[in-house]
């Protein structure tokens, strides 16, 4: 199968990031020279894991008799890995890089949930829990797709090291989640506060339907995300793709708080209510309200401080 879909570079292998830079009289990304250890030491941590996201197929090829056992066993086993949430559906080719030619025709979507307390420590301090959730589920993306080939099934590891597949399209066809306004996707329980992995294979699975909690005509409704971007990236009304509704982000507005900003920006997925709306997390309740409080005292567009 063939991919369909564009990738946006990353760092200043992105054209428009790399003529903002330059524009800006600044050699570099400034959260990138910031001294911070857990940024290099996350880096080689899943550059290493891109190594062996493939590897030997057991020719022990275990017989599927049940697949609904074996989906449940499959997503037992990533949960005792330590995902939070496990979704599977048909590849796609809107799932999949452009161009790419993806010899596998399903695919295991992972979710690891972030610490939403972790927001009222600071940009420094969220910035560090991005990465070491991004190292957690890079390695059980890597497990899992290892013990698939032990039972004879080809399987593909993709995670920050390395990657073909499209996060947003194939985790709502793995019924993780609906598309927010700000342009991730909220799962009822974890909000947008997640990040994912993903393994192909040709194990024989069954498939999750697509999940809808009606995110979509919340966000028409909600303004905080919009209302709280220090650039005003956020696009106030949506355009229809594939009947799903989709609100575009100005990037060249949101990178100037998003990259040329030495604070690193979460704020749009910070605000967003659905952290505490339908999963009754008191605690999480209590830490949103008093993360909004400070927003208010600082000044609803103002961005992260270091």
């Amino acid at each position: 199968m063939i991919g369909i879909s564009w990738r946006r570079e990353q760092g200043l292998a992105d054209p428009l990031l790399k003529r903002m830079v330059k524009e800006s009289g600044l050699d570099d990304i400034p959260q990138w020279t910031k001294k911070a250890n857990f940024r290099s030491e996350a880096h080689n941590q899943w550059m290493e894991l891109a190594k062996i996201r493939d590897g030997l197929v057991s020719d022990e090829k275990r017989i599927v008799k049940d697949i609904a056992a074996l989906t449940s066993e499959a997503k037992s086993r990533a949960k005792q890995l330590g995902a939070d949430l496990v979704g599977i559906a048909l590849l796609q080719p809107i799932m999949i890089d452009l161009d790419f030619q993806m010899p596998h025709k399903n695919v295991i979507g992972i979710v690891l949930s972030e610490d939403y307390e972790k927001v009222l420590k600071g940009s420094l301090a969220i910035e560090e829990e991005t990465f070491r959730v991004y190292v957690q589920v890079a390695k059980i993306a890597t497990e899992l797709a290892s013990w698939i080939r032990g039972i004879g099934y080809p399987a593909w590891a993709h995670h920050n090291g390395i990657t073909q597949i499209q996060a947003i399209p194939t985790l709502f066809h793995c019924g993780i989640g609906e598309l927010g306004r700000h342009g991730s996707l909220i799962n009822p329980d974890l909000s947008a506060n997640f990040r994912p992995s993903f393994v192909t294979t040709d194990l024989p699975l069954e498939y999750d339907e697509p999940l809808e909690i009606g995110v979509p005509d919340f966000c028409e409704n909600c303004n905080l995300c919009r209302n709280n971007c220090p650039g005003d990236a956020i696009a106030t009304d949506y355009i229809s793709t594939e009947g799903i509704k989709r609100w575009l982000i100005d990037m060249e507005k949101c990178y100037p708080y998003s990259r040329l900003h030495e604070a690193y920006c979460h704020i749009c997925v910070d605000v967003c209510p659905y952290v505490h709306k339908e999963n009754g997390d008191t605690k999480k309740r209590l830490l949103y309200k008093t993360y909004m409080k400070q927003r208010k005292v600082d000044g609803y567009r103002s961005p992260n401080r270091l």
